[in-house]
């Protein structure tokens, strides 16, 4: 297969993937809160400028996301098969798979919808996580002194840069994939060793950020949806470096590209020193070897962020 028609093929399935995937992000829990409403009617779970965006968009993101499952069926059905069809044919199943993979973490989703159950006991433990609302919070001090309430724009600034980070992580897997790279290590993966992961937290905290700061109509009541996006990014987080430990298994070589670029923020080493530390300091190690060191992880960084939301909730900082 050209390098021209591997391009084109590659960007055609990044953009039925990334749009069918982020719709299904916000589809999924909007289905669920339509089923909770009756037990909740005084709870909203996404804003009206969310609905709007989801009515005009439905019936695209249905079609790609039909396509995508279609893709994924064939990906699994053929395995090998139809081998006249090329090297796109042998791309299939390794897409099924991907695809099937990423779907998960959109089902991840449901979290926000899923806190409402906590709600009778107190609404406060859905604050368990502001912290993660500190760099939103620097980025509007910084304009307030021109009195610029940028909000809202600042959601749509962070879900839009996720989707093109998401769109641009597909393309260069897609496209390795096709050509039969064993390890994607070039264009954004130069940046990020886990691009589509990243482009995903990107967005859903855009997403967040639009229910927190667009105020509820009809007088409900919407706490800040901090804590469960939490747990989901640190998910998120975790199936990235389960991966890793799979890879270094497999490829000797994946070793070297995880020393050379960042999991996924492209920061300096000192700040990526000083997240890792308790880490490392726990288990004296560099990078999680097996799945107790990923869990470990998780409750670690579980319950520094939790704390660190407590002391932020006592500084009673504005958020709306």
């Amino acid at each position: 297969m050209s390098k021209k028609y591997t391009f084109a093929v590659s960007i055609v399935l990044s953009v039925l993937f990334t749009f069918a995937f982020l719709f299904l992000t916000v589809e999924i829990p909007l289905r669920v809160g339509y089923l909770l409403k009756d037990y909740f009617p005084d709870l909203g779970f996404q804003t009206e400028a969310i609905k709007a965006f989801l009515n005009r968009v439905r019936l695209i993101g249905y079609l790609c996301l039909g396509t995508v499952i279609a893709l994924i069926i064939i990906g699994f059905a053929v395995k090998g098969r139809l081998a006249f069809l090329g090297s796109l044919t042998l791309f299939l199943p390794t897409f099924g798979y991907f695809a099937h993979s990423m779907f998960f973490l959109a089902g991840i989703g449901i979290l926000r919808v899923l806190w409402m159950t906590f709600f009778d006991i107190t609404p406060e433990l859905l604050k368990l996580g502001d912290i993660i609302y500190v760099p939103a919070i620097i980025i509007m001090y910084l304009f307030r002194p021109l009195g610029l309430d940028v909000r809202i724009p600042l959601s749509f600034l962070f879900m839009a840069l996720g989707l093109l980070i998401l769109f641009l992580g597909v393309s260069a897997w897609t496209f390795g994939k096709i050509a039969g790279k064993k390890i994607i290590d070039f264009w954004i993966y130069r940046y990020s060793r886990h691009p589509q992961y990243l482009g995903f937290i990107l967005w859903s905290y855009g997403v967040m950020l639009l229910a927190t700061f667009t105020p509820f109509p009809r007088g409900g009541y919407f706490p800040e949806p901090s804590f469960p996006w939490l747990i989901s990014a640190l998910i998120i987080i975790c199936v990235g470096l389960m991966e890793e430990t799979q890879m270094v298994e497999r490829y000797n070589e994946y070793s070297k590209y995880r020393n050379n670029v960042p999991f996924m923020l492209p920061i300096p080493n000192a700040l990526s020193n000083m997240i890792t530390f308790p880490f490392r300091i726990l288990t004296r190690k560099e990078f999680p070897e097996n799945r107790r060191d990923v869990i470990y992880i998780f409750i670690l960084y579980s319950a520094i962020f939790t704390g660190l939301s407590l002391l932020f909730l006592m500084l009673k900082v504005p958020l709306r």
